[in-house]
Formats: C-alpha cells, sequence, structure tokens
C-alpha cells in the first residue's frame, strides 16, 4: 500500500485578479450594508429623542397655557367683585340716605301731630318703608345672612383658586 500526498489543486479557469475584485467588491457592499445598519439604529434613537423632546415641550406649553388662562380667569373674577362690591356699596349708600331722608320726614311730622314721640316714629317709619317698598327688620336680617352665606362662597372660591395654581 503505498500513501501519497494530497496536494491542493488549483481550479482551473479562475481568474484570481478578477476573483479577488469579486471578493472586494462582496466586503465592500457587506460594510456599506452593516453602516446601513448602524445609521438606522442611530436613527430610531434620534427619532425616538425627537418625539420625547417634542412631547415634553407640548406638555411644558399646556402648562403654560393653563396658567395663563388661569391668572385671566382670576384677574376677571376680582374685577366681577370689585364691580359687585362698588354696586352694593352705592345701593347701601342710597338706601340709607333714602332711609335718613324720611326719618326727617317722619320726625318733623311727629313734632306736628303732638301723639307721642315713640308711638309716631314706630308708625311712620312702618309706613314710610312699606311705601318706599323698602324690606322690614326681618328681612333686611335675612339679607344680611345671605350676603354673609356670598361672602363665604367667595371666600372659599378665591382661596380655593390660590391653593390650584401653586
Amino acid at each position: 500500500m503505498t500513501i501519497t500526498k494530497a496536494k491542493p489543486e488549483v481550479v482551473q479557469g479562475l481568474d484570481r485578479p478578477d476573483t479577488q475584485r469579486q471578493i472586494n467588491a462582496q466586503l465592500a457592499e457587506v460594510g456599506k450594508t452593516g453602516r446601513r445598519v448602524v445609521l438606522a439604529y442611530i436613527g430610531l434613537w434620534g427619532c425616538a429623542y425627537d418625539r420625547a423632546a417634542g412631547m415634553y415641550d407640548g406638555g411644558v406649553r399646556l402648562w403654560q397655557d393653563a396658567a395663563a388662562r388661569g391668572q385671566r380667569m382670576e384677574e376677571a373674577l376680582t374685577q366681577r367683585l370689585r364691580q359687585t362690591q362698588q354696586r352694593a356699596t352705592r345701593q347701601f349708600d342710597r338706601l340709607q340716605n333714602h332711609v335718613g331722608d324720611n326719618v326727617e320726614q317722619v320726625t318733623r311730622t311727629v313734632t306736628d301731630t303732638g301723639e307721642t314721640v315713640e308711638d309716631q316714629v314706630e308708625k311712620q317709619v312702618e309706613r314710610v318703608l312699606v311705601n318706599l317698598g323698602i324690606p322690614t327688620r326681618d328681612r333686611l336680617e335675612r339679607l344680611n345672612q345671605e350676603i354673609d352665606r356670598l361672602n363665604a362662597k367667595l371666600d372659599e372660591e378665591l382661596a380655593r383658586q390660590q391653593v390650584v395654581p401653586a
């Protein structure tokens, strides 16, 4: 038995320079594809960052818009409360002046009639109040209670609005 050495045979018909060029071209294509994969991966993270930054900016804008709207609403409420207070003060002053004028008229009438001052004043005040449509003491007390209740509601609303922006 004889053993012969096996030699690698060079394939006949292979053009080495042409084959080398093909291999180099394929390696270059693999490198380009790998680069594209890396760029796509980086681009995906960039897109995710851009979206997250956009959402954050949108949230900040929403917060700022809400705060500005709240401030405008607070200013409008303050202005309306100021107007209501001024209107109530004017009406109270008018009512006070009107009642003062009526009291003077009642006093003159009491002096002229000769009845006891106390009886005459009570009768005249009642008549004047009824004729003028001015509410009685009981009605005024109920109105005062209603005003106190409304003031308490306004205080609660103002306190609640001061707590909300913080």
